[in-house]
Order: structure tokens, then C-alpha cells, then sequence
């Protein structure tokens, strides 16, 4: 808890710029481009974004489902007061979501999970399957544990460490990491009882990003 509790500062510190300093919803369009066809095909009407940020996923999600009911959720308030994305907010980490169990059609968490140290992860994966409806899709994406991301890290173990956000602030914020290898994304969602239907790479610049897509 004490490493949520440290990303939960840095992402307080880092919502005084973050929607200036990045193309927020890049990885959302691209993951879109893959897996729409599933999306679409579930027609959900409540979607939960687990560690919305300022809600730039759920922006594009909601430019390309149209109406549903759109929840964010995020450990960080600042972030939360950050957004001007007329959705609903709660303020919860992702290993305890405050939502009545089976409410949601589809939660998404995009570049999230990697956050999560391994002996919470569980709990996250769990807290999603229960708020899910039977037959509710989850798809969430995770950072790859490539050469261009260990480059970055200052590892305390395998793909496991800290990576410095530094745009646009005068002094770098230290934010916990630990990289997934291939498959073990699948692993661990299959792992609390989700079915896998489609899973896959998605490569920004020299950077990898693993994505699933299950069923509750």
C-alpha cells in the first residue's frame, strides 16, 4: 500500500501539467483500432475506466461507443480535478472499486496495471470481476518489459522499479513500475477467472504495450 500511496503524491504532483505534456487517449486510438469490433459488439451501457487519469481514455472510448453511462475512476484527486470530461468520478484505488457488484458492462484499464505491485495485483483483478456483469468484457493494457522501457528504469528488480516523469516541472517525480513480459498479462487476468478472447502487442515508438481482452 505504501507504493499506491506513493504513486497517488506523484500523480497529485504530475496533474499540474500532465494533459499539456502528452498525447492523452494515443494508446486508447490505437488499442481501438484493434479491438473495436469487440467493443462495439458487446453494447455496453455503463463503462468503467479503472485509472482514468484525467479521462482522456475514456474521451476516445466515448468518441467511439457514443451513449453509455462513462465512470472514471483514479487514486489521485488532483487528476480527477484536472479532467473537464463530463463523466463521473470516483476517487478509489484500483484494488478496491466502490461500485455495486455486476453494475458494469465493460472496464477498461489502460496503462495501469504495471503500477500495481505483484502481491496487490490480485486484489485488482478481482475488485474488476466483481463489479463486471456476467458476460462484461475487461480490457486493460501494461507496459512491456523492453530494452527502450529498462533503459528508463532504475530497476530495484527484473523489470521491476522506478521511471522519473520530468516534463514540464522543476524537479523529476519517481513513479513505481514493474514490467510485464509477454504473457504474463494473460496469466494473471485468466488467473481470477476471466476467459481471454483476444490479447496482443501494440508498439509505440521503440516502446511495447501488451493488451488483453476477456470475459467475466
Amino acid at each position: 500500500m505504501e507504493r499506491l500511496r506513493d504513486l497517488m503524491a506523484a500523480y497529485d504532483i504530475i496533474s499540474r501539467i500532465y494533459a499539456e505534456t502528452r498525447e492523452e487517449g494515443l494508446l486508447a486510438k490505437k488499442l481501438l483500432n484493434d479491438i473495436g469490433d469487440l467493443i462495439r459488439g458487446s453494447s455496453p451501457s455503463v463503462v468503467l475506466d479503472v485509472g482514468a487519469g484525467a479521462g482522456g481514455n475514456l474521451r476516445v472510448t466515448r468518441s467511439f461507443l457514443g451513449r453509455a453511462s462513462y465512470i472514471g475512476c483514479d487514486l489521485s484527486l488532483d487528476m480527477i480535478r484536472a479532467s473537464h470530461e463530463p463523466i463521473d468520478w470516483i476517487n478509489c484505488s484500483a484494488t478496491h472499486i466502490p461500485m455495486r457488484l455486476k453494475s458494469a458492462d465493460l472496464v477498461i484499464s489502460i496503462a495501469t496495471l504495471h503500477h500495481i505491485p505483484k502481491p496487490l495485483i490480485g486484489n485488482a483483478l478481482r475488485s474488476v470481476y466483481d463489479v463486471l456483469r456476467p458476460g462484461g468484457l475487461f480490457v486493460a493494457t501494461v507496459w512491456g518489459c523492453s530494452e527502450a522501457t529498462l533503459r528508463r528504469l532504475r530497476a530495484i528488480s527484473d523489470c521491476e522499479g522506478f521511471i522519473t516523469w520530468s516534463h514540464g516541472l522543476n524537479e523529476g517525480v519517481a513513479r513505481y513500475y514493474r514490467l510485464y513480459r509477454e504473457g504474463e498479462l494473460e496469466s494473471e487476468v485468466s488467473g481470477v477467472g476471466f476467459t481471454i478472447i483476444r490479447s496482443g502487442v501494440i508498439r509505440i515508438g521503440g516502446f511495447i504495450n501488451y493488451y488483453v481482452v476477456s470475459r467475466k
